[in-house]
């Protein structure tokens, strides 16, 4: 085994001969398992690039955003089992050593003068206090744990719906997840994610919760029935009264179309409810632990996949999720409460005798509701593109002004905070003239942000002159193009990159775009660029090389913002003194309708 394996381990098979010489190993068994390992860690290099090199196609699904979803989801999934077997493993000795502790120190606490004197003197409050910890009776532990955590969700779920409704960080974050995910989206991931979400959808749960009615009343637990329908019910009651009062629209992003509001969402809340309460019971007639916890997992995984979809369809935002996610805890608790007070009122054997009869029933009833389930899921197939049109507004002031006046003069970073200013507005007839003046001038479209490509980058490094750009967000919206070109300075070289947005605004009847300039200098961890501070420099540079010999004056530059310094997100600093190139792509320009009469002087 040592000479076999020792072949695949660096720094140990150069070393594995003069051991087994050491300890007298027959001759020929070496030379056995030696060969032998030689040609499997030989395959294992070849075997690899054979297998790959026989299809581009695989090697690129692999290595694209599809694979890098793929990877996200089992990386999810392996942590999640990771996590299962942490808890099978340790789980009870965890228990037990919490249990001796408090055991440790509530006789601490009994033996101290201070707290005998306590006790001496308020002898009702700790007899309920003490009432309240016992493991007894329900109204005991059981019931304080379950309203210590009721209290604590209902204050989690108050505290997002405070961020939410006063708009903060989270709803930053909410929009830049939304487009992000937009970005990395690819149609070959989205089939799997629409069959998972058809599982949340409440004609799905209905019926589920119908089958599990019945075979609650067939195995002679038919009050665990009250449990199940609280639970549902009120979720799913609660969630359209919520969605009712916050309505939030639903993420231009999606990809399915949802005729109710976004906030908070019925299937993250539908899932906790119904599928939460299924693991319950399932644990609750459980005997072994092993199986209680494979129980509460799978759970756990279908809870966290059909949340995990709604976000991948863009049909939800985070918030929505983790919202929905906190009332159905809510509406969880309350139908655990109520069944478990059921069970110490002697209403519900766990363990109760069922007929051989009622057992095949309840079991036909189950496979048939599963099998007509996952043949309605399985016919959720992908509508139409959703297509949504964007009303132009018609400035008919200071642009500057207008920006202003909108709070739209800054770039944000994924978390909301603001950014870089703006560092140009472009007025074009549509994004192919801009698109075209950047490849004229010698810009390169930045590469996608795929596994592939961020493989290429930690290879090639600053050389890597059409490397995928950082996201930038204004507007709550993600940049719709990026370019890059390589810069030479008398010290180094770097990269110069333009982020540019396609605006619903216009000047005239002239669409208007946006964009941000700054220069890379160096690279960061192998994988990401470190940012020039000086981004003034870098804007004059991109106008600059936008000039072309024989061209009318298209440019004028105004002051825009105060003179500032300021951050990114990854730490590196810029400062500038807070001009505003006005660039005009028409044919011919018209500076004096983009510019203010004393800066269209000033045209370059």
């Amino acid at each position: 085994k040592s000479v076999f394996l020792g072949r695949f381990i660096p720094s140990v098979k150069e070393i594995t001969p003069f051991i087994a010489g050491t300890v007298g190993m027959r001759h020929r068994t070496f030379l056995l398992w030696n060969i032998l390992g030689s040609i499997g860690w030989g395959l294992e290099w070849v075997g690899g690039g054979y297998l790959f090199g026989q299809s581009l196609k695989l090697a690129e699904t692999w290595m694209s955003r599809a694979g890098l979803a793929l990877l996200f989801l089992l990386i999810l999934l392996s942590l999640l089992w990771f996590l299962k077997r942490f808890v099978l493993n340790n789980g009870r000795v965890m228990g037990r050593v919490v249990i001796s502790l408090w055991r440790s120190v509530k006789t601490g606490l009994e033996r101290n003068q201070y707290v005998r004197r306590l006790i001496r003197r308020h002898p009702k409050s700790v007899r309920f206090l003490s009432s309240r910890v016992s493991r007894e009776h329900f109204t005991g532990l059981p019931l304080t744990v379950l309203i210590l955590a009721f209290v604590y969700v209902l204050a989690l779920f108050a505290g997002i719906v405070e961020d939410v409704i006063t708009s903060d960080t989270i709803v930053s974050v909410d929009y830049a997840a939304a487009q992000l995910i937009a970005t990395f989206r690819v149609p070959a991931i989205l089939p799997p994610f629409v069959w998972i979400t058809a599982w949340g959808k409440p004609q799905v749960v209905i019926v589920l919760a119908l089958t599990a009615s019945i075979m609650l009343w067939l195995f002679n637990r038919k009050y665990a029935i009250s449990g199940l329908l609280i639970a549902s019910l009120g979720a799913s009651i609660f969630t359209s009264l919520g969605k009712l009062a916050f309505q939030r629209p639903r993420p231009i992003e999606a990809v399915l179309i949802e005729h109710s509001y976004s906030f908070p969402s019925g299937h993250a809340t539908g899932s906790v409810a119904f599928y939460g309460f299924i693991g319950y019971l399932l644990m609750r007639s459980a005997a072994g632990w092993k199986m209680r916890i494979n129980i509460a997992f799978s759970a756990t995984g279908v809870i966290l996949l059909i949340g995990l979809s709604r976000i991948v369809l863009g049909v939800h935002y985070l918030s929505d999720v983790w919202a929905g996610y906190l009332v159905g805890t809510l509406w969880l608790i309350i139908g655990i409460s109520l069944t478990e007070w059921l069970s110490a009122c002697g209403r519900i054997d766990w363990h109760a005798a069922t007929g051989r009869g009622r057992e095949v029933i309840a079991y036909f009833v189950l496979l048939s509701a599963i099998a007509g389930v996952v043949w309605y899921t399985s016919t959720r197939t992908m509508p139409a593109p959703i297509t949504h049109s964007e009303q132009i507004i018609e400035v008919n002031k200071s642009f500057i002004e207008f920006l202003h006046d909108r709070n739209l003069a800054r770039t944000a970073s994924i978390i909301g905070e603001a950014g870089q200013p703006l560092s140009f507005i472009i007025a074009a007839p549509d994004i192919d003239v801009v698109t075209g003046r950047m490849n004229l001038a010698g810009w390169l479209p930045a590469d996608k942000p795929n596994l592939q490509n961020m493989m290429h980058l930690l290879r090639e490094g600053m050389a890597y002159s059409t490397a995928p750009v950082a996201p930038a967000f204004w507007n709550n919206r993600i940049n719709d193009l990026a370019f890059e070109r390589p810069v030479s300075h008398a010290e180094s070289n770097g990269l110069a990159t333009v982020t540019i947005w396609k605006t619903s605004f216009a000047i005239g009847a002239v669409p208007v775009f946006v964009g941000a300039v700054r220069e890379y200098d160096g690279i960061r961890w192998g994988l990401v660029h470190k940012v020039s501070p000086d981004v003034d420099a870098a804007t004059a540079a991109f106008v600059q090389s936008l000039g072309l010999p024989g061209q009318l004056d298209f440019s004028c530059q105004q002051p825009f913002v105060p003179p500032l310094i300021g951050g990114f997100l990854l730490g590196d600093r810029f400062f500038t003194q807070g001009q505003l190139y006005l660039l005009d792509l028409r044919n011919p320009p018209d500076l004096a309708q983009l510019c203010e009469p004393a800066a269209a002087g000033q045209s370059k």
